[in-house]
């Protein structure tokens, strides 16, 4: 089941894509006529419209250290193990 759910993720992905493709290549198309043609969330697609980026592909709140303070750290741990 939880394949169904993945595969299903995706094509809503690249129908969002697909609708935005539109949406750049034809100015009289309306972002609603999009979401019903492509079948996809028109919230969705109006935040992508406007840039907003995915939850997954930002950086959580809850991070203490940066990337590069983590990776000082990790190199620190490292020369000691050596």
């Amino acid at each position: 089941m939880p394949q169904q759910q993945t595969s299903k993720r995706h094509s809503g992905e690249a129908d969002i894509q697909l609708a935005l493709q539109a949406l750049k290549q034809d100015a009289n198309l309306r972002l609603k006529r999009a979401a019903d043609i492509y079948k996809v969330s028109r919230s969705t697609l109006r935040g992508r419209h406007a840039g907003v980026s995915f939850r997954r592909d930002t950086t959580p709140n809850l991070m203490r250290l940066r990337p590069t303070e983590e990776e000082e750290i990790v190199r620190c741990i490292l020369e000691l193990d050596a």
